[in-house]
């Protein structure tokens, strides 16, 4: 066996030992995570475990994560400057378990949700609600408003347009600007999988539905029912969504008040229906 061989064998050997030995893992900071290596190539692997960078930093032991649908350009190389290395995920969610100097909102063991937004609360936007166009944590801001016109803020795992920080489909994860944007759940009785996608899908649902300016008695068509659709099917009835009509439920009806597929245009237009 060659001396290049036998090196390979012997790190790949090192990284199958401290990846299914936890107290090795502690000892050597190594982590396990889903890292792109280029189109069409995600990996699981074992990689540095994050560290509190800033005093509003925390880190996070990843209890629960998604896939989003958005993953896909990444996975498919439609997004743009991706680079070897870069750790996935923004839909995450988990326990404290270190947290910067200058955070008062969480300490260790919290449950928090983290959304998929990075802001840092002060700026601009920041101060009118406007958090994904953040001016302040898009590392890469200069290289994306050449692409984009105008650089939104920063966001986990997606892109070295975005500020190149490292997504939550791993095993911990650093939360810059922590004191802002994650959510702390205080009930223990909620499972993750019920405030989970606080993090990024319930809220593009939710925002759908009150971007659409729903009344009470309002039929709401939703084109495309996958689960931001339903998301906003289900934030429609918050906001009032009225009955639509119940005697031709094979018409495509995705519940109580919301047609998923309508037939007619023209029923809608008479029933003052609201597209979202």
């Amino acid at each position: 066996m060659s001396t290049t061989r036998l090196g390979r064998t012997l790190v790949g050997r090192w990284r199958a030992r401290v990846a299914n030995n936890r107290s090795l893992r502690a000892r050597c900071l190594i982590m396990r995570a889903l890292v792109w290596h280029g189109k069409s190539d995600v990996r699981c692997d074992s990689v540095p475990d994050p560290a509190i960078e800033d005093a509003r930093d925390v880190i996070v032991k990843i209890t629960s994560t998604a896939i989003c649908g958005s993953d896909l350009h990444l996975y498919d190389g439609y997004m743009p400057t991706m680079e070897d290395g870069d750790i996935l995920g923004h839909e995450p969610m988990g326990e404290v378990v270190e947290v910067g100097s200058a955070i008062t909102k969480f300490r260790k063991g919290d449950r928090i949700v983290v959304p998929f937004t990075i802001a840092c609360g002060s700026c601009f936007f920041c101060e009118k609600e406007l958090y994904s166009c953040c001016d302040t944590t898009n590392r890469d801001a200069e290289k994306a408003a050449k692409l984009m016109g105008h650089a939104p803020g920063g966001l986990f795992g997606y892109s070295h347009l975005t500020g190149h920080y490292p997504g939550g489909q791993a095993e911990y994860l650093r939360v810059p600007f922590a004191d802002v944007s994650p959510i702390k759940i205080e009930n223990d009785s909620l499972t993750d999988e019920q405030v989970l996608f606080l993090s990024d899908i319930f809220p593009t649902g939710y925002m759908a539905a009150e971007n659409a300016g729903i009344e009470a008695g309002d039929t709401v068509a939703v084109w495309g029912c996958g689960p931001v659709g339903q998301f906003a099917i289900q934030s429609a009835w918050m906001f009032g969504a009225g009955p639509c009509d119940r005697d031709r439920p094979s018409a495509g009806t995705a519940g109580d008040g919301v047609q998923a597929r309508p037939r007619r245009g023209d029923q809608f237009r008479k029933n003052r229906g609201r597209c979202v």
